[in-house]
């Protein structure tokens, strides 16, 4: 039984788990008890041929690992969504975030850019870290919203990289580590790592690329990709789409952006330092806005999906919540459970559609405004981007007689990074 979490996870386990336990969940407290009658989210069971078999009644596949490390490794994904499940009212970035002067710096998750690294370097230079992997974020009643840390080791790939550097490489060896062929945990000592729970301001969101033999530095980013790879970053699928951009598109809009190209961890940290030094404002507010007048009471209004598109005409359906930054458009789809980039082309159809339009008029309308486009181009490309919006209910038909398409980016579970 995991503190904050209501329901509890069956072990049938080895005691090689057990005491792999506290390696991991070094700052989640925890209980271990013979029975409970609690609910159960998920289950682990080693069997006869040592290998660890995972089930969850949220997922269809039962897994099985070959040690107990990488067994825990999917519990702590599991209770990521767990938290969700049981608060839907948070967010969660997948993601590290580290204390800088009393506020959260987030760093959200992209490939191989060596946030992991970073974050036990980070540690090792003194800095409190709040998650390696995954960041749930909630609005208070004051308006400040705030990420919570998840109690949870920092995961590290092996082999080791260079770049990680001495000073980190030090403090690992002063620590204890739970190590496989894959991992190594590195369990923080007490103040070096935020207590489950604990929460902080959002401060500012830094973006990660690691270049080889890049010089440490960070530039500021547009609002608009900021606010595209915090969606691609974002899990949370029981809330509300249009809550969710709305509260991402002011976490885009009212902190500072940047993106940190670097190579080695030290020299990283060092930049992060002095950025991030003091705050010279205060926290920023956000107050959701109130529902849509549409929309019903228990949940966004159910919209109507369109797989024929080519007769009669459509218009922009009721309900869908549209955010603009820096020229970019981001949408709210149907049933609320989705949101979707609209590259260039995209944005034009949806513009055309604030009126009722036909897939035919909508061809004339662009082969007036390109002429210089073939029209077949602009024939596909508009059958394609009303049957996108169609499917994903975005439309509104009026008649019942008769690359530019809309890029949906799913709320989806975290990868490894």
């Amino acid at each position: 039984m995991l503190e904050g979490i209501e329901a509890g996870i069956e072990l049938k386990v080895d005691s090689v788990f057990v005491e792999s336990l506290p390696y991991i969940f070094s700052h989640w407290p925890y209980k271990v008890v013979p029975e409970t009658t609690r609910e159960v989210f998920a289950k682990i069971e080693c069997k006869d041929n040592g290998r660890y078999y995972f089930t969850s009644p949220y997922i269809e596949s039962k897994d099985s690992y070959r040690d107990a490390l990488n067994g825990i490794c999917a519990i702590v994904a599991e209770l990521a969504w767990q938290r969700l499940r049981e608060d839907p009212s948070l967010l969660c970035i997948h993601g590290a975030a580290a204390d800088f002067g009393g506020r959260l710096v987030v760093f959200p998750a992209t490939r191989k850019a060596g946030k992991s690294t970073l974050s036990v370097a980070m540690a090792a230079a003194g800095i409190r870290m709040f998650t390696d992997d995954f960041l749930p974020i909630s609005v208070e009643d004051d308006g400040i919203i705030r990420g919570i840390s998840s109690g949870v080791s920092p995961r590290l790939r092996l082999p080791l990289p260079a770049q990680i550097g001495e000073t980190a490489k030090a403090f690992m060896a002063r620590r204890p580590l739970l190590s496989n062929k894959q991992y190594t945990y590195v369990q923080p000592l007490k103040t070096e790592n935020a207590q489950y729970g604990e929460a902080l301001p959002l401060g500012g969101v830094v973006f990660l690329e690691r270049v080889d033999g890049a010089t440490a530095e960070m530039v500021e980013i547009s609002k608009a990709k900021a606010l595209k790879t915090l969606i691609y970053q974002n899990f949370s699928r029981a809330g509300n789409a249009g809550d969710i951009l709305a509260m991402l598109e002011f976490v885009a809009s009212n902190l500072p952006l940047y993106l940190l190209r670097y190579d080695h961890a030290e020299p990283a940290i060092e930049v992060l330092k002095a950025q991030f030094a003091e705050w010279e404002s205060p926290s920023p507010q956000y107050y959701p806005k109130a529902k849509l007048a549409n929309e019903a009471a228990d949940g966004p209004k159910l919209f109507d999906q369109y797989t024929e598109v080519n007769f009669g005409q459509f218009e922009q359906a009721d309900g869908v919540q549209v955010v603009s930054t820096d020229g970019q458009r981001f949408l709210t789809g149907r049933n609320g459970q989705s949101i979707h980039y609209l590259n260039e082309g995209a944005a034009l159809i949806w513009q055309i559609l604030s009126e009722p339009t036909s897939v035919a008029e909508a061809i004339e309308i662009l082969l007036a405004a390109f002429p210089e486009q073939a029209r077949e181009q602009i024939e596909t490309d508009v059958q394609r981007c009303f049957l996108d919006f169609g499917k994903n209910g975005l439309l509104r038909k009026l008649q019942t007689n008769t690359g530019l398409a809309a890029q949906p980016i799913e709320l989806s579970a975290p990868q490894d990074g």
